[in-house]
């Protein structure tokens, strides 16, 4: 509720500077689609650094924060970019910008399924420790279908399809 009252003074501010509403429309767009954005590769991942994140809705500090993410290793997919600031999706397709500053270049991994973590590469092979939804890992090696996780000190495999953060064509 905040931020769409400071969005809307922030617009009834333009309209009294620029005289118009169509003026104001202009600017809106121009602002929340920067001319000169580009966009990433929609499966290049990453983390957030800090446990302490905000999300903003534009490209800038002055733009206002619509989410703080409030745990650190959080993956991220970047999906644009405009001078020092990175569009990012979480995994449940959540988006804002965030300073590049606090992106992480360890990739991590959120768990979208309940799932085994497995010793080896096969479902055939024993389950070492089951993993709830929404649990964070580190990823620590990529095979075809499977990734080598560690989270909090224990190590396994699972299978890609278990969790968000890594494409299927990452090597």
């Amino acid at each position: 509720m905040m931020a769409y009252a400071k969005f809307f003074a922030a617009t009834s501010q333009m309209k009294r500077l620029v005289g118009g509403d169509t003026a104001a429309i202009v600017i809106l767009c121009f602002l929340f689609h920067p001319a000169d954005s580009s966009i990433v590769h929609a499966t290049s991942f990453s983390s957030l650094k800090t446990s302490s994140v905000n999300l903003r809705v534009g490209p800038g500090k002055e733009y206002p924060v619509c989410w703080v993410i409030g745990w650190p290793n959080v993956p991220i997919a970047l999906i644009a970019e405009f001078k020092q600031w990175r569009k990012v999706r979480l995994h449940d397709n959540t988006e804002g910008w965030v300073h590049q500053n606090i992106i992480s270049r360890r990739n991590t991994v959120v768990v979208i399924s309940d799932y085994a973590i497995l010793y080896k590469y096969s479902t055939k092979t024993h389950p070492m420790y089951k993993v709830e939804k929404n649990v964070i890992a580190k990823v620590l090696k990529k095979e075809e279908k499977w990734i080598k996780v560690e989270i909090n000190g224990l190590r396994g495999w699972m299978e890609r399809q278990c969790v968000w953060g890594c494409s299927e064509d990452e090597a």
